[in-house]
C-alpha cells in the first residue's frame, strides 16, 4: 500500500506523479474519438457521421451519472486506503463493482428497448433515423462494459494509482481504432461497425482492469465473481457521496446546451469562431479537469490517516500547480490564437474567422485561472468527505449564474461578447466561493481535530 499511497513523501512530486496519467488519458480518449470519426466519415460519409453526432449526446446521461457514482466509491475508498484499513477496503470495493455491474446491465436493457423514443426526443432526421436507430441500439448494448470499466478505473485511482488505468486506456484505443478500420473499412459493417467496435474496446478495457484488480495487493482478499456482494453500509455510503456529483455531471451539459442555443443565435462567423476556441483551450480543461480527482484522492487517503496538516499543504500545492499549467497555456493561447487558429479552417475563412477567435480568446485567456481553481477546490472538497455542498456551489456559480445571464442579461446587450462575459463571470463568482467553501470546511476539520484532542 506504501507504493502508491498519498500519505507521505514530497507532496508535489506526488501529485504530478498522480496527474499526469489522467492528463495524458484524457488526450488519448481525444485523440482516439477523432481518429474513429475520421474512419467514420471517410467510410461511411455525411450519413454515416450525422447518424452518429446526432445520437451521440444521449450516451452522456447515463455515463456521468454512473461516472458521478464512481466518484462517490472513490472517496470512500481512498478513506480506507489511507487508513489502511483493509477488511472495510474489500468491502466498499466489492461492493462498487457490483452495484456498478446491475446499474450497468439495467442501463444497457433500458436504453435498447427505448432507443426509437429516444431518437424521436432527439428529432433525428428520417433520412438518418434507421442507421443512427442501429448505432444506439448496439452503443446501448454494450454501456454496461464502459460504466464497469470506469467504476474499476476509479478504484484503481482510489488506490493512487492513475498508471495503469492509463494503459489500459493506451490498449483499448488501438482496439477501438484496429476493430474500426476492420468492421467499417474492410467488411462496410457502416455506423453499426462503428458502434460495434466501440463495444468490444470496451470489453476488453473491463477484461484487463478485472485482471489488475484480482492480482491487487491492496485488497484482503482477491476479487472474483465469489466474492462480490452488496453491504448496505457501504452502498448506502456510496450512493449518498456519489448521487451529489452524478446529478451535477447530468446536469451541467443541460446549461450548456442553454448557452449554444444563444451562441447559435449569433451568426454562423459567431459559432465557428467559438467552435474553433472551443478546440484552442481544449488544454485548459484537460489540465483543470484532471486536478480535481487527483486532489479528491488525496485528500481522502490523507484524511482517512488522520493527516489534516498534509491535507492542507497538498490542496495548496496542487491548486497551485494547476494554476501556473493553466497560467502558461493561457499566455500561450492569448498571445498564439491568431498563429494556431487557421489550422482548424480552410484559408479563404481566415480573414472572417481569426479576428473574432482572437477577441474572444484574449477576453478568456486572464481568467482560466479562475476556473483551475474551481476544479481543484472542489475535488478537494469532495475528498473531504463534503459532496452535497460543492455540487450546490457548482450549480448556482456556474450553471444557474449562466443561464441566468443568457435569460436576463444578454437579451438587454444581444452580443457574443455579452455571452463571453457571462461565461469569464460564472468561472470568477464560482472560484470565490469555493475558496471560502475550502476554508470554511478546513476550519471545521480543526475544530473537530482540537475537539477530539481535547477530549
Amino acid at each position: 500500500m506504501k507504493k502508491n499511497s498519498l500519505t507521505s513523501g514530497n507532496i508535489g512530486k506526488a501529485l504530478l506523479l498522480f496527474v499526469l496519467p489522467l492528463i495524458a488519458g484524457s488526450l488519448i480518449q481525444q485523440l482516439y474519438t477523432t481518429v474513429d470519426a475520421i474512419i467514420v466519415g471517410q467510410f461511411t460519409g455525411k450519413v454515416g457521421l450525422a447518424s452518429i453526432d446526432s445520437v451521440h449526446t444521449l450516451f452522456k446521461f447515463p455515463i456521468n451519472f454512473m461516472n458521478g457514482l464512481a466518484t462517490g466509491a472513490t472517496i470512500m475508498i481512498s478513506g480506507y486506503f489511507g487508513a489502511k484499513d483493509k477488511k472495510g477496503l474489500h468491502c466498499a470495493v466489492r461492493t462498487a463493482l457490483l452495484l456498478a455491474g446491475i446499474l450497468g446491465i439495467i442501463c444497457a436493457v433500458v436504453g435498447i428497448i427505448f432507443s426509437p423514443w429516444l431518437l424521436k426526443i432527439m428529432s433525428v432526421p428520417k433520412e438518418i433515423h434507421a442507421e443512427a436507430l442501429i448505432y444506439c441500439r448496439i452503443y446501448m448494448g454494450g454501456i454496461w462494459a464502459m460504466i464497469l470499466y470506469n467504476m474499476m478505473a476509479g478504484v484503481l485511482r482510489a488506490f493512487g494509482d492513475s498508471k495503469n488505468p492509463l494503459y489500459v486506456l493506451l490498449v483499448c484505443s488501438v482496439v477501438n481504432i484496429v476493430a474500426d478500420l476492420i468492421l467499417v473499412g474492410v467488411f462496410h459493417a457502416g455506423v453499426g461497425g462503428a458502434a460495434a467496435a466501440t463495444v468490444l474496446s470496451q470489453i476488453v478495457s473491463v477484461v484487463f482492469t478485472a485482471y489488475l484488480l484480482m492480482k491487487s495487493d491492496f485488497l484482503e482478499e482477491n476479487i472474483g465473481i465469489r466474492t462480490m456482494g452488496i453491504c448496505k453500509e457501504h452502498m448506502g455510503m456510496m450512493i449518498k457521496k456519489g448521487f451529489p456529483l452524478a446529478l451535477q455531471s447530468m446536469l451541467f451539459p443541460i446549461a450548456n446546451s442553454i448557452v449554444q442555443a444563444s451562441v447559435n443565435t449569433m451568426g454562423t462567423d459567431s459559432i465557428a469562431a467559438w467552435g474553433i476556441c472551443d478546440k484552442l483551450d481544449l488544454l485548459i480543461w484537460l489540465v483543470a479537469d484532471s486536478m480535481g480527482p487527483v486532489l479528491t484522492t488525496y485528500t481522502a487517503q490523507n484524511l482517512g490517516a488522520g493527516k489534516s496538516e498534509r491535507v492542507k499543504k497538498g490542496v495548496f500545492v496542487g491548486t497551485g500547480l494547476s494554476v501556473v499549467a493553466v497560467g502558461i497555456i493561457s499566455i500561450v493561447l492569448y498571445f498564439g490564437a491568431g498563429l494556431i487558429g487557421p489550422l482548424f479552417i480552410d484559408q479563404k475563412d481566415v480573414p472572417t474567422l481569426i479576428p473574432l477567435v482572437i477577441k474572444y480568446m484574449q477576453m478568456m485567456a486572464p481568467f482560466f485561472a479562475f476556473y483551475a481553481v474551481v476544479e481543484a477546490l472542489s475535488g478537494a472538497c469532495c475528498g473531504l468527505g463534503e459532496t452535497l455542498v460543492p455540487m450546490i456551489t457548482t450549480m448556482i456559480t456556474i450553471c444557474l449564474f449562466r443561464v441566468a445571464g443568457i435569460w436576463f442579461v444578454l437579451p438587454r446587450f444581444d452580443t457574443m461578447e455579452c455571452i463571453v462575459w457571462i461565461y469569464i463571470a460564472s468561472w470568477i463568482v464560482s472560484g470565490v466561493a469555493f475558496i471560502i467553501l475550502y476554508l470554511i470546511k478546513v476550519h471545521k476539520i480543526h475544530q473537530k481535530k482540537e475537539t477530539t484532542l481535547a477530549s
